[in-house]
């Protein structure tokens, strides 16, 4: 028996070793760098593009869907997964832009869409969708219904329940004033503008910077603490603390970039140069100081930045693009090394260029993908299916003795192979965390 047992964990020994060389081969990459990240390209249409991008499960069936608007000719559809097959919901009045997000705004228990259209009057608009009860395949069988006038092109739109009376309402900008729409009914809305802050000309994000459990906003380098209940429809009752420097047009998004616990805010610019930065509380309170760390240097027209767990390690990573407009043209991925978000790895999937860029696991096979396009007028709509998870198939290249004698098989949790004794077993990865400003894992910690 010591004999075999012998046999059995020397056998052991060498297949773990050979498995980890195989993951490597087959594009694994852990924690402390290595090979790229495999991604797949799909061209979802070729004839289309659009300002406005949104991941959500549109039908139903429980798999994320594609929603894309832009201007006339480049109307609002959304494609069905994973036929693509698209369905018209509306042609704009003016062009359905800068943003769009899906919501519940009926509280039916199925995703409408919200989208400005245009900069005249009544250009915020919700799509109902035909569920439960009718067909959203039918594209005629959409309504659409009015909010209310931003007053300007609409520049960014975040949903959330900021009053806590448990209605989505609809954060949303122009160039020159922020505001909220406080939903009182799906079709009565109060519009409240918040004056004297620190706004930018673009950008905004949101997300429980305090932890109080009320829907903070963002704005150019500075976050407002919503006070809660029936107080945040009084845009003097919120309060503004400074973060840092921003770029006038920026992107921003709320996530837990170095798992302390503590949200932290990142920034990019939107239309000029500027660095991509995260900043974290310096001494753990978001009222006080906050301490900057930058992930990429001078990166223009950033007008994609979102936030994943893209290989699985646990950890987040960051995802930036560019606009076809800027020098780079790059869409790229930022490996977070190590998790604590101050060591990044560059990866270029592609030069095309990416606007409004959305992260979400669009097939739901447990990693994060890449959908979007350039702005209105430059098609194609493009995805870039991540293929790093479920794991690779962990076959040796040599077949070794191995005495079954007294062995008991283990599975593992983690992506450690040479911590399992479990000869091609399947390992599934776990820790995944996504954050991202369109899609239906925003903030989500599976």
């Amino acid at each position: 028996m010591k004999r075999k047992m012998q046999t059995l964990w020397i056998g052991v020994l060498l297949l773990g070793i050979l498995l980890i060389d195989q993951r490597h081969a087959d594009g694994y990459r852990d924690s402390t760098g290595g090979v790229d990240i495999s991604f797949e390209y799909r061209t979802i249409d070729s004839q289309m593009a659009g300002d406005c991008k949104m991941v959500g499960d549109i039908d139903g069936d429980g798999l994320p869907d594609l929603v894309v608007g832009g201007k006339p000719g480049e109307n609002l559809k959304w494609y069905h997964y994973p036929s693509w097959t698209k369905t018209q919901i509306a042609v704009p009045g003016t062009e359905f832009t800068t943003d769009g997000e899906l919501g519940d705004v009926d509280g039916d228990g199925d995703l409408d869409i919200v989208v400005p259209d245009g900069n005249g009057s009544n250009n915020l608009k919700w799509f109902k969708n035909p569920l439960p009860g009718g067909d959203p395949f039918n594209g005629s069988a959409w309504v659409k219904y009015n909010i209310g006038s931003i007053e300007g092109w609409g520049k960014d739109v975040e949903l959330a329940d900021f009053d806590g009376d448990g209605r989505l309402d609809i954060a949303t900008r122009s160039e020159t004033a922020a505001m909220i729409f406080f939903q009182m009914s799906p079709n009565t809305w109060s519009r409240k503008v918040f004056s004297g802050f620190s706004i930018g000309s673009e950008g905004m994000a949101s997300g429980d910077i305090d932890k109080d459990g009320d829907v903070d906003l963002v704005l150019r380098g500075t976050w407002l603490r919503n006070p809660g209940g029936t107080s945040a429809r009084t845009p003097s009752n919120w309060k503004e603390y400074t973060i840092g420097p921003a770029s006038a047009t920026f992107k921003a998004l709320v996530v837990d970039l170095n798992r302390d616990g503590k949200m932290d805010v990142l920034f990019s610019s939107s239309e000029g140069t500027a660095a991509v930065q995260w900043w974290t509380p310096s001494t753990g309170s978001p009222t006080g100081t906050w301490t900057s760390h930058t992930i990429a240097t001078s990166v223009d027209r950033c007008h994609t930045l979102q936030a994943a767990d893209m290989d699985n390690d646990g950890d987040v990573d960051v995802v930036i693009a560019q606009m076809h407009t800027s020098t780079g043209r790059e869409v790229m991925v930022y490996r977070n090394l190590g998790g604590a978000a101050t060591s990044w790895q560059k990866q270029v999937l592609a030069t095309t260029g990416l606007h409004n860029g959305v992260v979400a696991d669009i097939g739901k096979d447990n990693d994060y993908d890449i959908f979007g396009s350039n702005f209105t007028g430059n098609a194609p709509v493009r995805l870039w299916e991540n293929q790093s998870s479920p794991p690779p198939t962990l076959t040796p290249r040599v077949w070794l003795p191995v005495v079954l004698e007294s062995f008991h098989t283990q599975t593992s949790s983690s992506l450690a192979v040479c911590r399992t004794v479990s000869i091609l077993a399947a390992v599934t990865g776990s820790g995944r965390t996504a954050s991202n400003s369109k899609g239906c894992d925003h903030g989500a910690t599976p």
